[in-house]
C-alpha cells in the first residue's frame, strides 16, 4: 500500500511539474532580448552573458539557427535533469522523515542529487563552449570583453569579496 501511495504521489508530482516546465519552454522569436543566461528572458540560455552581448555579437542567420537548435536540445536535457532532481529531493525528504531513517540510503540519494547538480553545471559550460565554437574571432573578442566587464561589475556588487 505504501509503495502504491509513493508511486501515485510521484506520478502526480511529475504530472504537475512537467507541464509547468514545458509551458516555460517557449520558442525563441526574433526580437526577443536575452537574459543573464544567454537565452530569451524568462528561460535558461546558452551563455552566461547578458542581452547586450548577444546584440553586440551581430550573429549571422546561420549562427542564430545553430543556437536555436542547440537551445532546444539543451532545454530538453535540462528539463530532464531538473525533473530527476526534484524526484530525488522528494525521495530524500521522505527517507529523512521516516521513523527510523536509513542513513546509507540518505547518503546515496544525496550523492545522486550532487551528481545531477554536476551534470547541470556541465551542460551550462558545454553551452558556453558551443557558443564560442560558432563565433568568429571578432565575435569572440566582443564576448570576452563583455565577460570581463561583467566579471568586474559582479565584483563591485559584492565589494570585491569572494564568497
Amino acid at each position: 500500500m505504501f509503495q502504491l501511495r509513493k508511486r501515485l504521489f510521484t506520478a502526480v508530482l511529475v504530472a504537475i511539474v512537467l507541464p509547468l516546465s514545458v509551458v516555460q519552454a517557449k520558442p525563441f522569436g526574433a526580437g526577443q532580448s536575452f537574459d543573464a543566461g544567454g537565452g530569451p528572458k524568462g528561460g535558461p540560455g546558452l551563455m552566461a552573458a547578458g542581452p547586450q552581448v548577444m546584440n553586440d555579437l551581430n550573429l549571422s542567420a546561420e549562427q542564430i539557427d545553430l543556437l536555436e537548435k542547440k537551445k532546444v536540445e539543451k532545454r530538453k536535457t535540462m528539463i530532464n535533469l531538473h525533473s530527476q532532481l526534484q524526484l530525488l529531493q522528494v525521495d530524500l525528504a521522505e527517507a529523512a522523515n521516516r521513523k527510523n531513517p536509513d542513513m546509507k540510503s540518505i547518503d546515496a540519494m544525496s550523492r545522486k542529487v550532487g551528481n545531477i547538480h554536476g551534470q547541470m553545471t556541465a551542460e551550462r559550460i558545454k553551452s558556453i563552449v558551443y557558443l564560442r565554437s560558432i563565433l568568429n574571432d571578432d565575435q569572440r573578442k566582443i564576448m570576452d570583453a563583455h565577460r570581463l566587464e561583467f566579471g568586474m561589475m559582479r565584483g563591485m556588487k559584492t565589494g570585491g569579496k569572494r564568497r
